[in-house]
């Protein structure tokens, strides 16, 4: 499996035989440019797996470029290329004419001297809106050997937003000097989708992991709507290590290093023969569970969204005792939700095996990805960009599909008001409600209490006096 480590060049080979959703740069003018690439001006790239391709829509651009002379090309701020005051100009606008288009900047920028994420990321800070990398100077790969590629994440692109594409050295290099000779290039972007009457997702996650968890979690009440016209298929990263050093697979791996898993804590106590267990355990309570429909296309497990849904935080990794990752915790789980453990420890015990071996034999990318009508799915692993790119997959949109989504401003950004990950808009303004609440409940409380404070010490003020006065008449009397 690819693995790609933070700092190393993020390009890999594709090892399995999903084909890849490939991008689409049609060039529309000018005409010259257009009948110099040939193919009525469309260029196929291959899609960075960071960043938000605009899945389902078509969106008009123009490109830009600026001749980098630096070391490493495009990959600081320096080259004279920003378009963040235009963008706050057209924002403070009132509208367009009618009939005009708004065209998105689409930043041509070339390959080498740092990573694609870090180009990327200095395009978006620079208001672009979606980056096109040209291949090398001395690349000589094709097109068609694009198709071959991923364009990987280097560890760092999980707030990138804004998508991108990588060429091949011969187109990119045609629409550069077009550019150069200060030709205004309008192209559209495009992501097709190979479309079906109902879609088929495959995903390959680690039952351990975090992201999966996380992801599942986030993406289980639109799978829920999604039930009778997409049919979800889970996979896990499982993979073999050679069986000369046991003492290197002990902890990861069962019958002699055949099957492994990654550890999720490192030294901590949960090992990968326990997330080789938990795998073997949501894969027997998705084929337990799963109900078939329509003339046997679908296939949904409510059984298994439920317990996937409560798994990252009913048995987390770094739990304690039975609310600890593992055996107990699962089974107290499947319980709470009428999940028989018994059918599922028998499951286990009869085909773990061949799902081990099945899983290992196909592996994905990625430890977590994503495929759709056996496209492969780029872009960032995120609840809504994932269900547009499943919705895209349809041939004609199911009522779903519009409860679910409206149509992405190309603009704006696909989580406004914070990151990916972090807090939302809504749960923002909630937390923003409570505190307020909180605080004017304080206040109530403490004028309450200063009212108090202030009838004892009045009325103690005014018993001093009455005894004072009652000492004086007393005195008097006598």
């Amino acid at each position: 499996m690819v693995r790609p480590r933070p700092g190393c060049r993020a390009l890999a080979l594709l090892l399995v035989g999903a084909r890849q959703a490939w991008a689409q740069i049609r060039v529309m003018s000018p005409r010259s440019l257009v009948s110099s690439l040939g193919d009525h001006g469309r260029i196929v790239g291959s899609t960075a797996t960071f960043g938000a391709p605009y899945f389902g829509q078509r969106v008009l651009g123009k490109l830009v470029y600026v001749e980098d002379h630096a070391t490493a090309p495009h990959c600081t701020k320096d080259y004279a290329l920003d378009f963040c005051a235009e963008s706050t100009q057209q924002a403070a606008q009132d509208g367009l004419a009618e009939g005009e288009a708004k065209l998105i900047n689409i930043f041509v920028i070339r390959r080498g001297g740092c990573s694609f994420v870090t180009k990327v990321k200095v395009a978006a800070a620079k208001c672009a809106h979606a980056a096109i990398i040209v291949d090398r100077a001395d690349s000589n790969l094709t097109a068609e050997d694009l198709k071959h590629i991923v364009v990987a994440d280097d560890g760092y692109g999980g707030s990138v937003e804004i998508p991108s594409v990588l060429i091949s050295r011969v187109q990119g290099q045609k629409l550069i000097d077009a550019l150069k000779d200060e030709e205004s290039i309008v192209a559209e972007l495009a992501w097709d989708i190979p479309t079906d009457r109902v879609v088929n997702v495959d995903m390959w996650i680690s039952s351990a992991s975090r992201e999966s968890l996380r992801f599942l979690k986030e993406f289980s009440p639109k799978r829920r709507v999604l039930n009778s016209v997409m049919s979800f298929t889970p996979h896990y990263a499982i993979f073999m290590m050679d069986k000369g050093d046991p003492a290197l697979f002990n902890d990861l791996c069962v019958q002699d290093g055949q099957y492994c898993a990654e550890d999720p804590d490192g030294a901590g106590p949960v090992t990968g023969t326990d997330v080789i267990a938990e795998d073997v355990r949501q894969l027997c309570i998705h084929e337990l569970y799963k109900k078939v429909s329509n003339e046997g296309r679908v296939q949904f497990s409510r059984e298994f969204w439920d317990y996937m849904e409560q798994l990252g935080d009913a048995c987390p990794v770094d739990g304690t005792g039975e609310n600890m990752f593992g055996y107990k915790c699962s089974v107290n789980l499947m319980r709470k939700i009428g999940i028989n453990s018994d059918d599922v420890n028998e499951c286990a015990s009869r085909t773990t095996g061949d799902k081990l071996k099945d899983q290992r034999d196909h592996p994905a990318w990625s430890p977590r990805a994503v495929r759709i009508n056996g496209w492969r799915y780029t872009g960032m692993l995120d609840p809504d960009l994932v269900t547009r790119a499943i919705c895209s997959g349809f041939i004609t949109a199911p009522d779903e599909c519009d409860k679910l989504l409206n149509p992405r401003d190309p603009f704006g950004v696909l989580h406004p008001m914070g990151l990916k990950g972090g807090v939302t808009f809504g749960q923002m303004v909630g937390w923003m409600v409570v505190t307020l609440l909180v605080a004017f409940g304080a206040l109530l409380l403490y004028k309450r209490y200063l009212k108090n404070e202030m009838r004892i010490t009045l009325r103690e003020e005014v018993m001093l006096e009455v005894r004072s006065a009652m000492g004086e008449y007393r005195q008097m009397q006598g």
